[in-house]
């Protein structure tokens, strides 16, 4: 019994490692929005095997590498293979057919962030530069929220900057620097459920609540996922050059 109360944390590792290939299926085959429902279903699990291995006391070290190894497929490959296939299908990359392939910058800089993860001591309560499952969040929601307004014949500033080469190009760069860097931003992780010490946490829970029913009314409710995100790095810039420069 002991052994599978031991295994329950990788196995949910597992799990979201395993709808991190489904969504590189998806956006291979074309389908954005399941491919950007995959990774948030392996975001849950990714959340969740750290929490178990908490609560469980089962935390081992082959469960860090296998969390990590997971994290490279669901937030790293996933992502990059969505903004691969949406370039080739959406953007226009006649002037440079090997544009689409700056997509792959999205696992390179990724496995690059989980290993300085893995080794900075500074990152056990905060992160240094963007997590990997917000960079993945954000990225296959902005293409999946595009495809479900091209598909429904709505064309407008949002999807032209998505299909637009520039943009995504500056786009896959941008983020990319942005695991990689030094910036520091607040970590979702709770040990306790007062709201002293949660505060930047439930302002942005409720801020993602609010643009899920907001923008859920309008069709697109996966549009609040990279919404939530750039709220996100916006409290941290906030944070970080204006709330702490005042202490």
């Amino acid at each position: 019994m002991n052994k599978i109360i031991k295994s329950i944390p990788n196995t949910l590792t597992c799990i979201s490692l395993f709808f991190g290939c489904l969504s590189v299926l998806c956006s291979m085959e074309g389908d954005f929005l399941y491919a950007v429902i995959c990774i948030l279903i392996g975001s849950v699990f990714d959340f969740s095997d750290g929490f178990a291995a908490r609560a469980l006391k089962a935390s081992s070290a082959i469960g860090k590498e296998l969390d990590s190894l997971a994290d490279q497929v669901s937030f790293g490959v996933a992502p990059g293979f969505a903004i691969y296939f949406w370039m080739k299908g959406y953007v226009d990359c006649s002037f440079c057919d090997f544009l689409p392939y700056i997509a792959f910058l999205v696992p390179a800089f990724s496995a690059l962030r989980l290993a300085k993860f893995n080794i900075d001591e500074r990152q056990t309560s905060s992160f240094i530069g963007l997590p990997t499952p917000a960079n993945a969040m954000f990225l296959s929601s902005l293409v999946s929220t595009a495809d479900i307004l091209l598909k429904d014949g709505t064309h407008n500033w949002f999807t032209d900057f998505c299909c637009n080469p520039i943009a995504m190009v500056a786009i896959v760069v941008v983020t990319s620097l942005l695991l990689v860097s030094e910036f520091p931003m607040f970590s979702l992780k709770v040990k306790h459920f007062g709201w002293v010490g949660n505060e930047k946490k439930y302002i942005l829970i409720l801020f993602a609540i609010v643009s899920l029913v907001v923008l859920g009314m309008f069709g697109i409710p996966f549009a609040a996922a990279f919404a939530t995100i750039l709220f996100y790095i916006a409290m941290c810039i906030v944070d970080y050059f204006f709330v702490k420069k005042e202490h």
